[in-house]
């Protein structure tokens, strides 16, 4: 069995998040002979919150090093053969 989705979003997501349109955390699974689909309780998705944030934002500071990074390179290129 496979996790597919991990989606977290608001009840009406055409509406902000409020106590009357909290967010929903629904959890796609997978196999070969089955797919479930099911909402975690509301304390569930703060734990999942919780832990989608930290990964989040390490991967957004390793992207904007990486990105960083490149740019430097190609500046620094541009001066050599300038």
């Amino acid at each position: 069995m496979k996790l597919t989705e991990l989606k977290i979003a608001p009840k009406r997501v055409w509406e902000m998040v409020s106590n009357d349109n909290p967010l929903v955390c629904t959890v796609r699974l997978a196999s070969i002979t089955a797919t479930v689909e099911t909402a975690l309780h509301e304390d569930q998705v703060r734990q999942v919150l919780a832990l989608v944030q930290s990964i989040v934002a390490e991967a957004a500071q390793r992207n904007v090093a990486a990105f960083v990074s490149e740019v430097t390179a190609i500046e620094a290129q541009k001066e050599i053969e300038a």
